[in-house]
């Protein structure tokens, strides 16, 4: 997808997320008509971007009828300005409110003016603002070290993108229960699995609200339920903490509340960090800052706590807020990024705000701001700019307190090195012509990216020396990894599509075992083809996928001719891949299966439907639906 394929989607995507779609017309279900399992279905890789549009759409044409209703004149959509982009490296604190309204009144302005009322770059809808976002999703759509599902004990965890910072997903086990958000999303079922068959115990509800996702705090003994909340005049997003010293009788220990839809969320050293996207309201009136200042437990945040954006002109925020595990109805501090919309990247000291800034007479710009987190306290740290976007998060990574970011630029590819005021000290800039970036993973001084058009080239990247990166090596497969995942100290694995190099169709899945014991000479040394499997929700959820090196474990799902299978793989030296494990999956939910495991056994959860299997013998022991 190029730059303008990828302009419009996100606009799409922010016009209507919070507009009711038909149940047929969903994300979810247009991404399985995509998918579609029949042979014949094979889709040109070239085209999928097009058809991706093409499908959405759709559900663009459903967003423009409800805004639109009867209107029968065409709105003539002019190019927007370039804005300028603010070069202190300091991030500016708001002196008043009054001073963020005017921020608000210069896009307001703007938009009006070059559009006669609605914009290429928003409508209204409800009273809310909806516009041109990240090309991440909320539970955020993909590192220091190896490992990163490696288990602690003889239970798996939650695949993340930074080790030592977990984060949030449907499904969580503690090495005896195992915690499933259910189909209807108001419910979290509690799974005794001690006695060799499932049992639910107990269950967690919401009647309210719905569960976006959950955290499993084991040493406090805590399940941190994120969910959605309607309170008076203003959507928000609530965090619930139960205590769960006894599985079967969890208590509610504490609650916080802050404006806006849920993004994402983070915990680390016993705080979460929630991240939510609060969008202005059409009615905001300067002598009331409770129109257009985001709350926080029932407060207002303060001037002092909202940092201003780069650009002359914003029209929503990104709300931080902390809460310590221990004292879960307390606001340890909160901070708001006033923004046009951007994703987060999570490092282990600090939280990186990144939003692009599409051009239209000059190259995009990705703008990016740092605020450090310990203890439960927020600073702002710093902000800067590189020219281009990123593919997602793995693309950014921050190591002995430098950031390296992989960037797409039109039809070409960049490496930006930033150093702790997020000034490019270093660069590598016109790579890979006509290609673009769909995975990358930093491991140390090296950097691993794969681009792809019409064969994948593997890049890796010197980056030991800051000022003065240096692409080290290239190996050109066909086909491409948009997933790749380090096993074990010398190779790196990748989970994508295989792709015929004459017809330029992908006829299956493919994984590859990359050899980089040498970064200068990367080989792809195995590979394995799952044919007739069309997609797999690794390619835009990693948290789908199960690895775990030290138990050698490679577990995700597939939509195969047939149906959803769930497939588990071994890796050796000598056999290369070894497919364990394919069994079809039974239930039928609209969340990527999870496979998770207790000691020997894999539990495979699909909506409401549990399976259970040995990690002997690979053979099926019991089932249940909840």
């Amino acid at each position: 997808m190029d730059r303008r394929e990828k302009e419009i989607l996100d606009k799409i995507q922010k016009q209507t997320e919070n507009i009711e779609i038909p149940e047929n017309l969903g994300p979810d279900r247009i991404h399985r008509m995509l998918e579609e399992k029949e042979p014949k279905k094979r889709i040109r890789v070239y085209r999928m971007g097009a058809l991706a549009a093409a499908c959405v759409v759709i559900v663009a044409g459903i967003a423009v009828w409800q805004l639109a209703g009867s209107r029968q004149e065409q709105q003539t959509v002019t190019t927007p300005s370039d804005n300028v982009i603010n070069d202190s490296k300091t991030i500016a604190t708001a002196e008043d409110y009054e001073q963020v309204y005017r921020y608000i009144e210069a896009y307001q302005e703007e938009s009006t003016m070059e559009s006669g009322g609605i914009t290429e770059e928003y409508a209204l809808d409800g009273g809310n603002f909806l516009t041109n976002g990240s090309n991440g999703s909320v539970a955020d759509s993909k590192s220091a070290v190896s490992d990163y599902a490696a288990s602690t004990g003889d239970y798996s965890q939650t695949n993340v993108r930074q080790e030592g910072v977990d984060e949030g997903d449907v499904v969580k086990t503690d090495g005896r229960y195992l915690y499933i958000l259910e189909d209807n999303e108001q419910e979290i079922a509690i799974v005794d699995t001690a006695s060799g068959n499932m049992e639910k115990v107990s269950s967690i509800s919401v009647e309210e609200d719905y569960i976006y996702e959950f955290y499993l705090a084991s040493e406090q003994k805590k399940l941190v339920v994120v969910c959605s909340h309607s309170g008076l005049n203003m959507d928000a997003v609530k965090v619930i903490t139960y205590d769960i010293q006894n599985p079967q009788k969890p208590q509610i220990q504490g609650t916080v509340t802050q404006s806006g839809s849920y993004h994402s969320s983070r915990m680390s050293d016993g705080y979460l960090y929630l991240f939510s996207d609060y969008y202005l309201q059409d009615q905001a009136r300067k002598e009331e800052p409770e129109t257009y200042i985001p709350m926080v437990n029932g407060e207002l945040i303060e001037e002092k706590d909202i940092y201003l954006p780069q650009i002359s002109q914003a029209y929503m925020y990104e709300v931080i807020t902390a809460v310590n595990l221990e004292h879960p109805s307390e606001i340890t501090d909160s901070k708001a990024l006033f923004s046009k919309g951007g994703d987060v990247y999570v490092s282990n000291e600090n939280i990186y705000f990144y939003e692009t800034e599409w051009r239209y007479s000059s190259n995009d710009v990705t703008t990016v701001r740092k605020v450090s987190y310990k203890n439960g306290m927020l600073t702002a740290e710093a902000q800067g700019q590189f020219e281009g976007y990123l593919n997602d998060s793995f693309s950014i990574d921050e190591y002995k307190g430098y950031l390296r970011v992989v960037t797409t630029e039109g039809e070409t590819n960049s490496v930006y090195i930033l150093n702790q005021e997020l000034e490019i000290v270093g660069s590598i800039t016109g790579m890979a012509e006509d290609e673009r970036v769909y995975s990358a993973r930093f491991l140390g001084d090296t950097g691993y990216f794969v681009t792809f058009r019409e064969t994948d080239p593997l890049f890796s990247v010197d980056l030991s020396d800051p000022e003065h990166p240096e692409i080290i090596g290239s190996l050109k497969i066909p086909g491409f990894s948009d997933y790749l995942h380090f096993y074990g100290e010398d190779q790196l694995l990748g989970i994508g599509m295989n792709v015929d190099e004459e017809t330029m169709t992908t006829d299956g899945v493919k994984l590859s075992m990359f050899d980089i014991s040498d970064p200068a000479d990367v080989k792809e040394k195995d590979t394995y083809v799952l044919e007739n499997v069309y997609s797999t929700d690794v390619s835009y959820d990693y948290k789908a996928v199960l690895i775990d090196y030290g138990r050698n474990i490679i577990g995700f799902s597939g939509d195969a001719q047939g149906g959803e299978k769930y497939y588990l793989f071994a890796y050796d030296e000598e056999s290369g891949f070894v497919c364990n494990m394919e069994e079809e999956i039974n239930g039928n939910g609209l969340r990527s299966v999870r496979g998770v495991y207790i000691d020997d056994t894999l539990y495979v959860v699909q909506g409401n439907i549990i399976e259970a299997y040995s990690l002997k013998d690979y053979q099926k022991t019991d089932d249940l639906i909840l």
